[in-house]
């Protein structure tokens, strides 16, 4: 029997044979294996890529880390993405729930991280209630910066209705509790109040002084020294004070410097005080000023506000000069219930000139000269401002020109 395909047959499987040589594809490459890395193993060895310069790999292992429920492996993740890192996208907006999925794995620091994004309001839409939530939560779990940065939320009642001095208090206690040198001082000046403290309190505001002391905070050293000096919490010692004021000098601060060569001179005789209250971020009535320092007789914790306050019920005028927003540099005093002298730097003479006048309506029985840099108009465009501000202010100086020989 002939087996042979007949001719037809043994012609179309040539050319079957033939196209599909001709047209077959190659396989795709393969892509990357599997992870298997257990959560703390991609974690560690998503740092050391990061470390070679290996950032794909790097979000590769950190992202399976963060998806396996490692808290560190989540913040390390938003890190990546909040700034970038080689030539990858920043995506700050996936890095804020990161760092909450972080926050609420455990990792008490990633709670902090997230609410200073959303006060700072420059990398993603600013969210102060959503900010002072998430501080709350990292001092819940015993994180010592978001107890303090609670106690200023509340203290400015930002992301509230109104300010709260009573929690800010309680907060800034908590912190101190967790080491927080500042937040002890800040719990004692919200305490101590030398007319009208209750009993106890102005004692317990200068145990929060002496802790802050300790802490290595020289404002803990002065305000515990003028306790001293005054006898007021604690047993009136000139000479407790004087060395109390030295130890703030040395720490760096002037008023101390100011205060212990007083009492040296002073042969025992009373000195006038003035102090320097500052805050790097303060809000009155709708305004915000940023690096607020005043100096005044006042040590009283609503001072400072009250300085603020007299300008802050100028805010609609304030605004009006500059609608689209700005950052401008204001300085100004307080003398016979009224403000004067009064300085603003900015580029525009208009603008400079219509700050001036809304300045100068400022009505206040303070004896005070302060000093900030106050955001007015869209608020969107003064946080930019600000920020150009700064980054001016950081710029070192253009090299002079040359001289002509």
């Amino acid at each position: 029997m002939d087996r042979r395909l007949p001719p037809l047959a043994a012609g179309l499987l040539g050319v079957l044979s033939a196209c599909s040589g001709t047209t077959q594809e190659p396989a795709p490459p393969a892509g990357p294996p599997p992870l298997r890395c257990e959560p703390a193993q991609c974690n560690a060895e998503g740092m050391q890529a990061l470390g070679l310069q290996r950032p794909d790999e790097a979000v590769r292992l950190l992202d399976r880390a963060c998806s396996l429920g490692h808290a560190a492996g989540c913040s390390n993740l938003a890190g990546v993405l909040r700034g970038g890192v080689g030539d990858g996208p920043r995506e700050p907006a996936r890095a804020v729930g990161l760092y909450d999925r972080a926050c609420r794995l455990g990792f008490a620091e990633a709670c902090a991280t997230v609410g200073s994004m959303l006060a700072e309001g420059t990398a993603v839409p600013a969210d102060p209630a959503r900010a002072l939530g998430m501080f709350e939560l990292g001092c819940s779990k015993q994180d010592p910066f978001a107890c303090f940065t609670a106690g200023l939320f509340y203290e400015a009642g930002r992301g509230l209705p109104a300010r709260d001095p009573g929690r800010a208090a309680g907060s800034f206690a908590q912190a101190c509790g967790l080491g927080h040198a500042t937040g002890c001082f800040n719990a004692g000046i919200l305490l101590y109040d030398e007319a009208n403290g209750r009993p106890g309190e102005n004692a317990r505001a200068v145990e929060f002084f002496a802790r802050a002391c300790a802490g290595a905070q020289p404002a803990g050293c002065l305000r515990e020294g003028l306790a001293a000096l005054r006898g007021v919490g604690t047993a009136a010692d000139a000479t407790r004070a004087a060395g109390l004021f030295a130890r703030a000098c040395e720490g760096g601060d002037d008023d101390a410097c100011g205060l212990a060569a007083q009492l040296k001179r002073s042969r025992g005789r009373k000195i006038e005080v003035a102090l320097t209250s500052r805050a790097p971020t303060l809000t009155m009535a709708g305004l915000t000023v940023h690096e607020l320092a005043c100096r005044m007789p006042q040590t009283d914790p609503l001072a400072l506000a009250e300085a603020l306050e007299g300008v802050a019920a100028h805010k609609a005028a304030l605004d009006a000069c500059a609608p689209a927003g700005a950052a401008v540099a204001v300085v100004w005093s307080y003398r016979g219930g009224r403000a004067g002298l009064v300085r603003v730097d900015a580029a525009d003479p208009k603008l400079t000139g219509c700050v001036r006048r809304a300045v100068e309506r400022a009505r206040s029985s303070l004896s005070a000269s302060c000093a900030a840099t106050v955001l007015i108009g869209e608020a969107a465009g003064a946080r930019k401002a600000l920020a150009e501000r700064r980054s001016a202010a950081a710029s070192p100086p253009a090299p002079p020109l040359a001289q002509a020989r």
